[in-house]
């Protein structure tokens, strides 16, 4: 006579709780095991030549590969691949998050030696039982094509059931995307490894195959119950999944959250606004001073001009924002404050003589969010700024977002999108030989949305 399976399954399923528990119900997507998961690619080097890849398998595996080769159209384009190793390293977290310690290998790896502009295909895993699908990726161009990017403010919370749909109609608007930013709070909790769970699952295949360039949010950061002064720290999470450009000048407690990228054209920065400011200035003077690409794309998560109501960053604001205005960075991306604002500081003339609807401008800055929690806008729009000359142009309440952004030669051209995929807010900005800008702005939106004419909002059925 069989024996029934039903203890079995139930002592399994106690032995994962015990080990893997925590107050909320177990996704068996949370649970590591020998198959690969949550793999993100990122630019740790020249996104022309080189990529970066991580991934997260049990203790079972402990080491791993990346296969990779060029896309030609037949079916056997995996004769022809490279074998190259992976780095493993082994995490073991506890007690912030797990009742029980929760023992994982990631593993990194960086693909260089790559054609510009160039269809790969890669797989992970162990080299043999454990490997993934194949996963189609395109370096980045390395003459002057268009580049174009997504960006998404805070997801932060009910990331799989509310934040999901934007990242996919984001993908939907811009399939070919050469990176996603994300401009701080991916989740909530710092050390949740469920929320980080979500996530990966939320952005599934997309964080196979677009680059995740990631800014570390306030959300990021955890505090040491342990310390007296309750001393905040980056995720232990993030360098162990992100393959990051690390800038050995900067305590260990920011590393690869402060790192520039360049693309063909244009120079990306990401701060972190969280901690050692001041030790960034700078870093951050020389990569604005040594910057030879037409346009500089900056990207933080505090905003220099804070849209959420009762918020202020003024520090931060008197710190960073002269930098920003003696080198003229053109684009700040920002999040944290649960709003949407887009505007701009003015050059003098504020309106161009040779150009009819159209302002010379020296610095365009967006907050922006894409997840579903949401604050009202600041009582006096950006009037608490005036001294900046800033100018507001647009912004909503109780809408999640995302953006895509396409440089251009001598444009910028930037769209913001409902998670309707609706066009909101868009503007076009110019650039000539001798640095001086202008901007198009947008067909206007007819009604501005704010928490007044939008769906009633309540926190209630949400992760918060």
């Amino acid at each position: 006579m069989k024996k029934s399976i039903i203890p079995i399954l139930f002592a399994l399923l106690s032995f994962e709780h015990h080990v893997f528990g925590h107050d909320d119900h177990l996704h068996h997507w949370e649970i590591p095991s020998a198959d690969p998961d949550r793999i993100v690619l990122t630019l740790p080097g020249n996104p022309s030549t080189s990529f970066g890849v991580t991934w997260r398998t049990n203790t079972e595996i402990d080491g791993g590969v990346i296969e990779i080769a060029k896309e030609t159209g037949a079916p056997r384009f995996d004769l022809t691949k490279r074998v190259l190793p992976a780095s493993t390293e082994n995490i073991t977290f506890g007690k912030n998050e797990w009742k029980d310690e929760l023992s994982i290998n990631y593993h990194s790896v960086t693909v260089d030696g790559l054609e510009p502009d160039r269809l790969y295909c890669y797989r992970v895993g162990d080299g043999d039982v454990y490997m993934t699908e194949w996963i189609q990726y395109r370096t980045a161009p390395a003459d002057d094509s268009p580049i174009t990017f997504l960006y998404f403010g805070d997801a932060q919370n009910s990331v799989f059931s509310h934040w999901s749909r934007v990242i996919r109609a984001a993908y939907q608007k811009a399939p070919h995307a050469n990176f996603a930013l994300h401009a701080g709070d991916l989740i909530n909790r710092a050390n949740r490894d469920t929320e980080w769970a979500e996530w990966f699952k939320a952005g599934s295949f997309i964080h196979h195959s677009i680059a995740t360039v990631p800014v570390a949010g306030n959300h990021e950061f955890y505090s040491n119950e342990s310390l007296i002064n309750r001393e905040k720290f980056l995720s232990e999470h993030w360098a162990p999944q992100f393959n990051l450009p690390v800038e050995d000048r900067f305590p260990e407690e920011i590393q690869e959250s402060v790192y520039s990228i360049d693309f063909n054209h244009m120079r990306v920065i990401v701060l972190n606004s969280n901690k050692f400011q001041q030790e960034q200035v700078a870093w951050f003077r020389e990569q604005l001073k040594s910057n030879d690409k037409k346009w500089t794309v900056l990207s933080f998560h505090h905003p220099i001009f804070s849209s959420g109501k009762d918020r202020n960053n003024d520090d931060l604001r008197e710190l960073w924002k002269p930098i920003i205005d003696e080198f003229g960075c053109d684009l700040i991306l920002q999040g944290h404050d649960h709003t949407y604002a887009r505007g701009q500081t003015l050059q003098v003339p504020v309106y161009s003589a040779d150009s009819e609807g159209t302002e010379s401008i020296q610095t365009v800055y967006v907050n922006s969010v894409s997840g579903p929690k949401q604050y009202e806008f600041q009582k006096n729009g950006w009037d608490d700024f005036t001294a900046d000359n800033v100018n507001l142009i647009q912004k909503a309440e109780n809408t999640q977002f995302f953006q895509v952004i396409t440089i251009d030669g001598e444009k910028i051209d930037y769209k913001a999108y409902t998670a309707a995929g609706e066009l909101y807010d868009s503007f076009v900005l110019k650039k000539d030989d001798t640095g001086s800008k202008t901007i198009i702005q947008g067909e206007a939106i007819a009604n501005t949305r704010m928490f007044k004419n939008t769906e009633p909002y309540h926190r209630e059925g949400m992760d918060y």
